[in-house]
């Protein structure tokens, strides 16, 4: 369809170059248009690799092991989805986040998903989009051994170390309102800062503490059983239909062909007494 545009009286000159900057604009728009409703799917695929948000400080699920390698079982399931998308596991970048900036990531397009321990919650489905929940996880309390501190209601009045941008943060805040949250970036901060004895607990996910608790055995965990247990999901961005749709079909294959319960076997056999299921 062709727009013709008449000028009255204008310089003919002018017209011309409007109609040309007009035509690139459209050109412009036309690309803008065909690139966002392309979506995920058909970028990751032009790209021929996934970026992939994982966590680096919270074993099992997202690690760097002694060689600076990632490791964990968000990071075995973002393998997983670049084998289904390319053949190859190997065709995924890793992209370190923290609780506190894997959203920000994925919607200013860092990442393409988000595989990061992260908890669904109503607040974050208003930013972005959830796969279907692939692990169940509750709240305990790490404490020195010689603690007195055995529930979450004996944080009252005393400092805690949380994670910025965690569940956790989140849950004691609404629990346990006269608590003393002191927020660190990194789980790794949050621990140091128990270890050191500026803070009387740690909060954070089941999974995590337990892996902490058997690497520093001075340690031990309080608050049995997981309280506030709440699933996890993947994150896509918001109306990313085609995308969430592929994620969810590659995980429900997972599941139904063993190699999930492989994975889950593999990080979390040691603790599947401890851990929640997810029904």
């Amino acid at each position: 369809m062709q727009i013709h545009y008449f000028y009255e009286g204008g310089d003919g000159m002018k017209g011309k170059r409007f109609l040309v900057l007009l035509g690139v604009f459209s050109v412009v728009l036309c690309l803008f248009i065909t690139h966002a409703l392309a979506g995920t799917l058909q970028d990751v695929k032009a790209r021929g690799k996934l970026l992939a948000g994982v966590k680096t400080d919270f074993p099992p699920f997202g690690f760097v092991d002694e060689k600076g390698v990632n490791k964990g079982f968000d990071v075995d399931i973002a393998k997983a989805l670049a084998k289904e998308l390319f053949g190859k596991e190997e065709a995924v970048e890793f992209v370190g986040v923290t609780s506190g900036n894997r959203i920000a990531f994925l919607t200013t397009n860092k990442i393409d998903i988000i595989l990061a321990s992260m908890t669904i919650t109503e607040e974050r489905k208003k930013v972005i989009d959830y796969s279907i929940p692939y692990f169940m996880s509750g709240h305990l309390i790490l404490v020195h051994k010689d603690s007195k501190i055995e529930k979450y209601q004996d944080l009252a009045g005393k400092k805690v170390s949380t994670t910025q941008g965690s569940t956790g943060d989140i849950v004691i805040g609404e629990l346990v309102p006269t608590a003393q949250r002191v927020k660190f970036q990194h789980n790794s901060e949050a621990l140091q800062a128990l270890k050191d004895r500026r803070v009387e607990a740690f909060v954070q996910d089941d999974v995590l503490l337990l892996d902490l608790q058997k690497r520093n055995p001075e340690l031990k965990i309080v608050g049995w059983p997981p309280f506030r247990p709440a699933p996890y999901g993947l994150g896509v961005r918001k109306g990313d239909k085609e995308w969430l749709e592929f994620v969810d079909a590659t995980l429900t294959k997972m599941k139904k062909s063993g190699e999930y319960q492989k994975l889950w076997d593999k990080w979390f056999g040691e603790a599947r007494t401890m851990l929640l299921k997810l029904e």
